[in-house]
This record gives C-alpha cells, sequence and structure tokens, in this order.
C-alpha cells in the first residue's frame, strides 16, 4: 500500500516488545542500590510499555544511583533510539556496550549481550547467532531466548514458525502480553481477521492501562474499515499516553481514509511540530505522503514530495521521489535515469549487508517505479503489464492491505484498457475485507457502468455515498459520487 513498504519486524523486537510486561530473566540481584534496581525494572517496563519520556528518565535516575547497572543502560538506549533521538541512543548504546563487556556472571552477561545484539549497532550484533546458540541451550526456557528465536528473519518469513514460536512463549508463561500483540499482527498479516482482533482483545486484558493494546487494536479495525470503531481506540491510546505518537499517527490517517483531510492534516502537523528534530518527523512526513498516494491527492503531491526532498536529500525515498516528479512532468528518461542510479547504491548496499529483504525492497521499487511512470505516459496495455508484474512480485511476500496500492493501480489501468470486469475482479477482494474504500469503491462504480450493470453501479454507490458522508464539505469524493449517481439515473432500468 505504500511506496516505500518496510518490514514489520524492527531490531527493537528482542529489547523492547520482546519484554513487555515480563520479569526479567537474569538474577534478581542486579544492583547493590535497591532503589537503582526497582528503578530500572520500573523505567525498563514504562520502555516497553512506549512509555517513552518517563521510562528514559527513571533509568536515568537509575544510572546516576548505580552507573554501573548495564541493563539499566540497555533499556535506555532502546528508548532513545524509539524516541528518534539518536545522538543520546548513539551516547547510551556505547554505555551500554562497555558495561555489559565488564559483567562478571557469565550467565548475565550473556543475556545482555544478547538484547544488545538485536541493535545493528552494538558492538556485540556479530554475535548474535553464537550467543543464541549457546543460550538455547542452556537456557531454553528462558525468555530473552525465546523472543531472539521469535525474532530470527527466517522465523519471521515464515507465518507457521513465527505463530509456533510466539505460542511456546505463552506456554513458558501464559501472561506474556507481547505474545498475544505479535500474534495479533500476524493474523492480520494472514488476512484472519476475527482472530487478529480476538488476539489484541488478549493483548488489552493483560496489558491494561497501557496505550499500546489499543493502538493495536485500532490498526486491526482501521484495515477493515471500522474506522469509528478505530479512532476510538487511538483517542483512547492517546488518552492514556498523550505522547504515544504512533496513536496519533494512526489517529491522523484514519480521518484522512475518512475523507475528512483538514482534520488529518491538522494532527499529522501537530505531530510533526512534536517531534521535530527527531526521526521521527520523517515518519511522519513520509506517512502524510504515502496517504495522499494512496487516497489519489495528487494535488498535494507535488508540494509535499518536494519539501521532503529538500528536507531529507540523502533519504532513500527522496531519491525515488525525485524520479517520480520527472516521470510525472512528462520526462520519464530522465527519471529513469535517477531511478537507475539510486538502484546501483541500494543494490551494492544489499548486496553488503547480505540482506535478502531489502533486496526484495528494491526490486519492488524498480517496478513500482516503471509502472507509475507509464501511469504518466504510457498506453493503458503497457500499464496493465507493469502492474501486473509489480504486484506478482509481492503477492506473496506482503499482507493482502499491504498490496491494495497496487492492485487499485492494476484495475485502473484495466479499465482504461477496455477491461472493466477484469478490474472489478482485482476491486472486489479489497472491498470484501474493507468495503470504506473510497477511491476503490468509485473505481467499482464506474467499471460496473461500464459493464451495463445498472443493479451492481447502484450498489457500489450507495457504499461510496456511505464512505463519504462525514467526509469534508469540499471533498472530492462527494462530487464524484453526485457525478455517478447521475450516471446510474440515466441508464436503463432493469440492467
Amino acid at each position: 500500500m505504500k511506496w516505500m513498504t518496510l518490514v514489520l519486524v524492527t531490531a527493537l523486537v528482542l529489547i523492547a516488545a520482546g519484554l513487555l510486561l515480563n520479569r526479567g530473566p537474569g538474577p534478581d540481584h542486579l544492583s547493590d542500590d535497591p532503589r537503582a534496581q526497582a528503578l530500572c525494572e520500573e523505567g525498563t517496563a514504562d520502555v516497553n510499555a512506549f512509555r517513552l519520556r518517563e521510562g528514559v528518565k527513571k533509568l536515568g535516575r537509575s544510572l546516576e544511583l548505580d552507573p554501573s547497572l548495564a541493563e539499566a543502560s540497555i533499556a535506555r538506549a532502546a528508548g532513545f533510539l524509539r524516541l528518534g533521538r539518536i545522538e543520546q541512543f548513539k551516547r547510551e548504546l556505547a554505555r551500554a556496550d562497555s558495561l555489559t563487556a565488564r559483567l562478571a556472571d557469565d550467565r548475565r552477561r550473556m543475556l545482555a549481550q544478547l538484547r544488545l545484539s538485536a541493535m545493528s549497532q552494538s558492538s556485540f550484533h556479530s554475535m548474535r547467532d553464537s550467543l543464541l546458540a549457546v543460550l538455547e541451550k542452556e537456557m531454553p526456557d528462558n525468555i530473552y531466548v525465546l523472543v531472539a528465536q521469535a525474532s530470527r528473519p527466517e522465523v519471521h518469513a515464515d507465518p507457521a514458525r513465527q505463530e509456533k514460536a510466539w505460542l511456546r512463549i505463552l506456554e513458558v508463561d501464559p501472561n506474556y502480553a507481547n505474545s498475544y500483540n505479535m500474534l495479533g499482527y500476524l493474523e492480520l498479516n494472514r488476512g484472519n481477521y476475527d482472530q487478529a482482533i480476538e488476539y489484541m482483545q488478549k493483548y488489552a486484558f493483560l496489558a491494561p492501562g497501557q496505550a499500546n493494546p489499543h493502538d493495536s487494536m485500532g490498526e486491526v479495525l482501521m484495515v477493515m474499515g471500522r474506522y469509528e470503531e478505530a479512532e476510538q481506540e487511538f483517542i483512547q491510546s492517546v488518552q492514556i499516553q498523550p505522547d504515544f505518537y504512533h496513536s496519533l499517527i494512526n489517529l491522523g490517517k484514519v480521518h484522512l481514509y475518512r475523507g475528512q483531510i483538514a482534520k488529518g492534516v491538522d494532527i499529522l502537523e501537530k505531530v510533526r511540530d512534536q517531534v521535530r528534530g527527531s526521526t521521527l518527523e520523517r515518519r511522519v512526513d513520509e506517512e502524510v505522503i504515502n496517504i495522499f498516494v494512496n487516497s489519489n491527492l495528487d494535488g498535494e503531491l507535488d508540494r509535499l514530495t518536494a519539501d521532503f526532498i529538500a528536507r531529507y536529500p540523502r533519504d532513500r525515498a527522496s531519491g525515488f521521489f525525485r524520479a517520480v516528479r520527472l516521470a510525472a512532468a512528462g520526462r520519464p528518461d530522465q527519471g529513469r535515469a535517477v531511478m537507475d542510479s539510486c538502484l546501483a547504491a541500494w543494490r551494492q548496499e544489499a548486496e553488503d549487508k547480505g540482506s535478502n529483504t531489502f533486496r526484495l525492497e528494491i526490486e519492488n521499487t524498480d517496478r513500482e517505479y516503471a509502472a507509475l511512470a507509464a501511469d504518466y505516459n504510457g498506453a493503458p496495455a503497457e500499464r496493465v503489464v507493469l502492474w501486473r508484474e509489480a504486484l506478482d512480485e509481492i503477492r506473496d511476500a506482503w499482507p493482502f492491505h499491504y498490496q491494495w496500492f497496487y492492485r487499485y493501480r492494476l484495475a485502473s489501468a484495466l479499465r482504461d484498457d477496455g477491461r472493466p470486469d477484469e478490474a472489478l475482479a482485482e476491486l472486489e477482494p479489497m472491498l470484501r475485507v474493507n468495503p470504506r474504500l473510497i477511491d476503490t469503491l468509485e473505481l467499482a462504480v464506474r467499471c460496473a457502468i461500464d459493464l451495463g450493470d445498472r443493479r451492481g453501479a447502484a450498489g457500489w454507490l450507495a457504499l461510496l455515498e456511505k464512505s463519504v458522508a462525514d467526509s469534508d464539505p469540499d471533498f472530492y469524493g462527494r462530487e464524484r459520487a453526485a457525478e455517478l449517481a447521475a450516471r446510474i439515473a440515466e441508464m436503463p432500468t432493469g440492467t
């Protein structure tokens, strides 16, 4: 669904999500100062629950009382990283690496090293596999070890193995709340939406008073088009934790998806002001562009992508945006040259990292650019071929709801090529999941009109009118729904 979609697993799964609401598995005695240890435990719990600012403060006080407490430094580094405060993260990570290396107790040191190995910037990152190989033999039921196993790339790439790994954690600790969160997202990505909701409900039950369960539930509901329910979940999340930026961003998105552009943009701009100067600012900027792309709000894209390039000239997305802007301006050859230059650098980076996931993203970006450039400059038949190739490449690799942008573009090309029946075949599976996708509904109405199916067109139109009912008065979807209603009224009855 996004121009530059990233894999869901982050480097912080072991550091944060893997420790949510659980006792640390190391020795009970971490510090000679009881207050330092208590602050370490409280601060770690806060970071794991995304109460980041509060957690970082507690962990800083813990380290003031006991400067040798490696576990406090590890959790504090994770907190800074999630806050996007990169320079502070780098300094804290260096301290965490140093303190961990000096731990005398072998088990405690290895577990700390395993936690740090989840972050590529740590000096222990290259030891991850060897650490896990030793610890899974010596402590097979240790939560840190089990979470590290669940976070392996090969496990994450295999839904069956991923499910088994998180269920294994629940065998060891049935109250391990984050397992339900991860299982919920797994079922969401499998397309099992009711099962995803059930898991998120269990997550919320085991993590009362925390913001993240409401955010997770809201994301599932948002995919399903249950926008009002999703909005309430995001609002509840922010009420619990006013600086929970994930929910604030999602709250902006859910308004944009409902055609409430002014309100959605206002929320995202306020979030951007709050995170200005951090890496989260870039995420907000890209989220706005992605949402406008997915909603066909082309009028603002030229300005937004120009602003993004100016702010982040060396960002990968900026290279992609430069190429697309040239194609949109009728200069696809120049755009292709920019894209090829970027691709060469990215492919070398992927080769150096040995990352298959990154390679897939690169090749997908190449196909996506070609298809978008054809949308601006090519014939419908060419567009059909290119969007089908782009979709086929990610069809088995990405969750279904991440494919919607590609399917919509393919359907649009099919209709323009005089194949409205094939276009509808691409749209209908999306609308079965989310019957409130405004642009998808509009295209479905047009396809049905092309086919002379008055009844089908009226059915899709009813859903479209319902979807734009609470949109902005000047939202383009309202005018298009009215235009389509007039066209349907002119169709012969009984068709």
